[in-house]
């Protein structure tokens, strides 16, 4: 073994000088300069866009070379934490960004938003000519008290619309997230068109049916769906080429079919305290996970079976490629179950 090994020490040890001599000399032949700094435009944009809304604008004071480039780099923009009308400054600072900002937009995120008196701004945001492209979507409302989600009381809140420019930026989003609005109606002549979403997270929306199975028709690869808290709707009824994964807490009411979802592979109801009130998997070929079921379903609707008021599950071809199921049980019996 000694053999063996000594010869490769010894080698080792006779190279690293000169390793150490290639480096010293590199770092003479770059004069000293900021290796970083030589990379182009575009990467060092590329880097800078990954960072922190404030990160990147204080790349701006590092040196001259670094001067221009988060204007022209694709914008990252996190406006989170609550604005308002009481928060003059930090609005200022959001316009004041759009409206210096010569690069291509990537992400914009503008949660916990307050409407009073800045809906009119938000508009003027989205109008943007900084935000064309944009690819990465994130808008909520902030929680209004009792007035939130599942099982609070359903008292009149202020209206909160979601500002129709924001549809405009249909054709290049990638992710949406969309919480606490009202979705404007959507005709069916002007139904957007998502070529390229393949993440949409619904999250205490207000929506009618016609808009959300038109919004929905318009997603040409969506992969990912989520519907929470969300109302307006009796029934979502799911028909995509190319969904992988559903995630669903609605109210007790409400119906969900999956139609014709050949890639299908987790369909998650998350909250068992909620809705739906009935489930109907049609065909999804590829279903590996499904839960969690609960009392509350009481029509559980498997192609060739059907489970009404009872959590029985008997064979079926619907479910042969199911995994993993999630059940939730009022006691440690679990001999009203059977899984072949």
């Amino acid at each position: 073994m000694e053999e063996v090994t000594a010869p490769v020490a010894k080698k080792r040890r006779h190279d690293e000088p000169d390793c150490q001599e290639r480096s010293e000399g590199g770092d003479a032949d770059a004069g000293g300069i900021d290796l970083i700094s030589v990379l182009p435009d575009e990467i060092l944009g590329s880097i800078i866009s990954l960072l922190p809304t404030k990160d990147a604008a204080r790349t701006t004071v590092l040196s001259p070379r670094w001067r221009h480039l988060w204007r022209s780099a694709p914008l990252n923009l996190d406006a989170d934490g609550g604005l308002s009308g009481q928060k003059r400054k930090r609005i200022s600072i959001v316009s004041r960004i759009l409206e210096a900002h010569r690069g291509p937009a990537r992400r914009l995120s503008l949660r916990s938003v307050r409407l009073r008196g800045i809906y009119a701004r938000f508009d003027r945001w989205f109008c943007s000519a900084a935000l064309n492209n944009l690819e990465h979507l994130d808008f909520a409302y902030a929680r209004d008290g009792r007035y939130y989600g599942i099982g609070v009381d359903p008292d009149p809140r202020p209206p909160r619309p979601l500002p129709p420019s924001a549809l405009r930026f249909a054709p290049t989003l990638r992710t949406a997230y969309i919480g606490g609005c009202d979705f404007p109606a959507v005709a069916p002549a002007a139904a957007p068109c998502f070529p390229r979403l393949t993440r949409l997270t619904l999250y205490g929306v207000a929506i009618s049916e016609d808009a959300l199975h038109r919004v929905l028709a318009g997603c040409a690869v969506l992969e990912t769906l989520g519907l929470e808290a969300s109302s307006g709707f009796g029934a979502v009824r799911i028909n995509s080429p190319t969904l992988r994964s559903v995630g669903f807490a609605v109210s007790a009411e409400t119906e969900l079919v999956i139609e014709d979802a050949p890639c299908l592979e987790r369909l998650m109801l998350l909250d068992p305290h909620s809705g739906p009130k009935n489930v109907r998997v049609v065909r999804a070929p590829q279903l590996k996970v499904l839960g969690y079921l609960s009392d509350k379903i009481t029509k559980l609707d498997l192609g060739t079976v059907i489970i009404q008021e009872t959590m029985v599950v008997s064979s079926t071809a619907s479910l042969r490629t199911v995994k993993v199921l999630v059940l939730k049980s009022a006691g440690p019996n679990l001999d009203t179950i059977w899984l072949p």
